[in-house]
């Protein structure tokens, strides 16, 4: 599969969770797309060199959240609620691109 699929499905999913949330501004959709462009990059590159499996995916996952809030809260402020709602998005996301993999089987 395209390594730019997963990043543009990504980035469809999550933009949007963001806007509604009220982060507008052509700054911060910028930094939630930029975000979302390196990490999700980076998850599919490295699963082109190790193996896609449950645990994999979870340690990957788990850092694609770390960075991501990281990244937010560095830009945004740190908060409860940027937490979740990166967690939303990520949780979203994650769920959808399973979804479609599970349904190309």
């Amino acid at each position: 599969m395209s390594l730019f699929l997963p990043c543009v499905l990504t980035l469809l999913l999550e933009t949007p969770v963001f806007l509604l949330a009220g982060y507008r501004s052509r700054d911060e959709v910028t930094i939630v797309v930029c975000a979302n462009v390196i990490t999700n990059l980076t998850l599919q590159l490295l699963f082109l060199i190790l193996p896609y499996n449950a645990l994999w995916l979870t340690i990957l996952e788990l850092a694609v959240l770390a960075g991501e809030y990281g990244i937010y809260a560095a830009a945004f402020g740190r908060s409860k609620r940027l937490f979740l709602l990166t967690l939303a998005a990520n949780a979203l996301s994650l769920t959808v691109g399973l979804l479609i993999r599970w349904l190309l089987r």
